[in-house]
């Protein structure tokens, strides 16, 4: 809330399980109902997970690779780090879909923040610790500040296509 009334744009990226904690289906609504919250714009996270396989496709084809471990989870990378040092030279060095994403924001609009909606709470170390996400929020902080406000992500519309194949990422 303090970042929307910063001044700066604020864009949020919002991961593509939306669709199982919201009652919509349809993306364009969860934008209606986040411009609504004061953002600037939202996108689906999806958008970044596009990247990432690019990138790894990128990785694969290059052959440099014997070995690839990938993941857009914080916390197997974060288990690897700490726990498991002998397998980081295998572990790619690719963002995650949200890191990817957010990137791709500021490029596109310098001078925005981004903020990540999505299920899991290890999104928010990661936020912290890589700084191309300014603050990463869950499902159950979104649901209570659209309660609080009387927001509901509701209604049908036609959607673009830009980020719907990444869902299934």
């Amino acid at each position: 809330k303090a970042l929307l009334q910063s001044g700066r744009p604020v864009v949020a990226s919002v991961a593509p399980s939306f669709i199982a904690e919201f009652p919509t289906r349809d993306f364009a609504a969860m934008r209606r109902a986040l411009l609504q919250l004061g953002f600037a714009d939202a996108e689906e996270t999806a958008i970044g997970a596009a990247i990432v396989k690019t990138e790894y496709e990128r990785m694969v084809a290059s052959g440099e690779h014997d070995v690839i471990i990938s993941s857009c989870c914080h916390s197997i990378n974060a288990l690897i780090q700490k726990y498991h040092p002998l397998a980081l030279p295998y572990l790619a060095p690719v963002l995650s879909p949200m890191l990817a994403h957010c990137k791709r924001v500021k490029q596109q609009q310098p001078g925005a923040a981004t903020v990540f909606i999505g299920p899991c709470i290890s999104k928010k170390e990661e936020a912290e610790l890589y700084g191309e996400c300014d603050v990463a929020l869950t499902y159950e902080e979104l649901e209570a500040w659209m309660n609080e406000a009387g927001v509901v992500p509701a209604g049908d519309s036609t959607e673009p296509d830009e980020g719907k194949r990444g869902r299934f990422f």
